[in-house]
């Protein structure tokens, strides 16, 4: 099974709005049913309509939070969001970087304020064609070819990513330079 890791943006999403949602449909729904015993059936409906709006706003959100996540597979980065999925092969990924999210979108996107310290996973890439990705994670998210996403345990995956972009970087039989280490121990 491979480790997801939670787009912060919609769990933050679910705690500001998700809890008072929930609460002001349940209060929408007995007011329905105090309305509908009272046989006043146009009240009753406005209230129960009022209440099915609330409540499925708040079960998205709540879905939301609970099936958008990132995770790296083999040789793509999987981006989810409830069934839709966006692969992106690590041969697109220029670079991988973890940054505070309120200095890896400064300038560019408004950052909530209990997630300006949070780790961002940011990724450069190699193609200009983001517009899927950007349907997905919104423009909050994704910057022409840059997309800096606050996952929970951003930096866990940066080390996945890089880990699995090594072998692309120094491909079989390729020179490399020693390691510091050998080169010191080296007598003249």
């Amino acid at each position: 099974m491979q480790e997801h890791f939670t787009n912060l943006y919609d769990r933050d999403r679910w705690r500001r709005y998700g809890y008072s949602l929930t609460a002001v449909g349940v209060v929408c729904v007995v007011l329905g049913a105090v309305f509908d015993s009272r046989k006043d059936q146009g009240a009753a409906n406005v209230w129960l309509l009022f209440a099915a709006l609330t409540l499925g706003l708040a079960i998205s959100l709540w879905m939301r939070q609970r099936y958008s996540y990132a995770r790296l597979d083999g040789g793509q980065l999987f981006f989810r969001y409830l069934t839709v999925t966006v692969r992106i092969d690590l041969v697109e990924v220029r670079r991988a970087r973890v940054a505070k999210l309120a200095s890896a979108v400064q300038g560019r996107a408004r950052t909530p304020k209990g997630l300006a310290a949070v780790d961002a996973l940011v990724l450069q890439l190699r193609h200009n064609d983001t517009t899927r990705l950007r349907r997905l994670l919104t423009r909050r998210c994704v910057f022409e070819e840059e997309v800096v996403i606050p996952l929970a345990g951003a930096a866990v995956l940066h080390r996945q990513i890089e880990a699995a972009l090594s072998p692309h970087r120094h491909p079989e039989g390729a020179e490399t330079h020693p390691n510091r280490s050998r080169r010191r121990n080296r007598r003249r």
